[in-house]
């Protein structure tokens, strides 16, 4: 049975009932549970549930009779169909209201001062709620750097629920790793489940990464500190705000992307024909491949290491010892 196309309210018992007698000729409920090797108190109890729906009906004779589907099952169909109009009319109503509330909390905070602390201490057993609260509040992008990619906070599957959410409605969301992560083994599927879910990679060097944070458009940021089982800090005012996203396009700016998918001894051969001078047209001949494909590889090179110059393209794949 697909319960996909079941309508609402029918198990599978009486979804099996229903269809039986859609095949049969009028019968009487023994006759029915004779034939589908039911016990006839169970048959009874699941006839109950299609009459209470108004799938089947009794004659005066005590035979069981339905109707066609197309006005019964249609019906229940238009029923369900008028209560979500009216639920998403209902919805509709309340993200109308929001404007308006938000409104009336700017207005009382004109009125009694800020509700909020410039800065709080958060322990770790809250900073997910933390965190949460700072997704359901902020806009503009999420930017992170961590230096303990596979723990902490950001990685929990609650946190990544809400990542998913953000992206879909056209947030972005960028992270800093180090370097060491790529000695990991499972590091690749972790990286490319993490990519999936439409955040952006840059790597950076450890010893570049002093201070782990996370910004939450205007929010706030969330500060790690150091030590064993330490506590977060949560800053709020603009300036901090300013300051931290001045250190991180700083550090994204120094931090390099890596290419998606290994290269292959192509891509490589057509790295070291660029390196030697050689134009497109060259290349293209020396490959065996048409001018297109050489150009439309290089570009694609160009966009996996975030570069926007084939000098700069060089940089890079010598970074990642793909050329000496």
């Amino acid at each position: 049975m697909n319960a996909q196309s079941r309508p609402v309210g029918l198990g599978e018992d009486a979804e099996q009932l229903y269809r039986h007698m859609l095949r049969s000729a009028p019968r009487s409920v023994g006759e029915h549970a004779d034939t589908l090797g039911w016990q006839a108190g169970e048959t009874e109890h699941v006839l109950q549930q299609l009459e209470a729906m108004r799938l089947v009906r009794r004659t005066p004779e005590g035979l069981v009779r339905v109707d066609d589907p197309r006005a019964s099952v249609g019906r229940l169909l238009d029923n369900e169909e008028a209560a979500l109009d009216e639920r998403r009319r209902h919805l509709l109503d309340l993200r109308g209201s929001l404007e308006s509330f938000e409104s009336d909390y700017r207005r009382g905070l004109q009125l009694s001062g800020p509700r909020v602390p410039p800065w709080e201490q958060v322990a770790p057993a809250e900073v997910i709620g933390v965190i949460e609260h700072l997704f359901r509040t902020s806009d503009g992008p999420i930017l992170q750097v961590t230096a303990k990619p596979t723990s902490g906070p950001g990685h929990q599957d609650s946190v990544h629920r809400h990542w998913a959410s953000l992206v879909a409605s056209g947030r972005q969301l960028r992270t800093i790793f180090p370097l060491s992560v790529l000695n990991d083994p499972g590091w690749d599927a972790f990286a490319h489940r993490r990519a999936a879910s439409g955040e952006h990679q840059r790597y950076l060097t450890d010893d570049a990464i002093r201070v782990e944070f996370g910004i939450f458009g205007r929010s706030g940021v969330l500060l790690e500190e150091t030590g064993p089982d330490a506590d977060y800090l949560l800053l709020r005012p603009p300036a901090m705000l300013d300051a931290f996203s001045i250190l991180f396009d700083e550090l994204w700016r120094r931090a390099q992307p890596l290419l998606s998918r290994e290269a292959t001894a192509e891509d490589v051969t057509l790295l070291e024909l660029l390196s030697l001078g050689f134009k497109d047209e060259a290349i293209a001949r020396q490959m065996g491949l048409g001018l297109r494909t050489v150009r439309r590889r290089v570009a694609a090179m160009m966009d996996e290491h975030g570069v926007d110059t084939r000098f700069q393209l060089g940089l890079a794949v010598c970074r990642r010892g793909l050329l000496p």
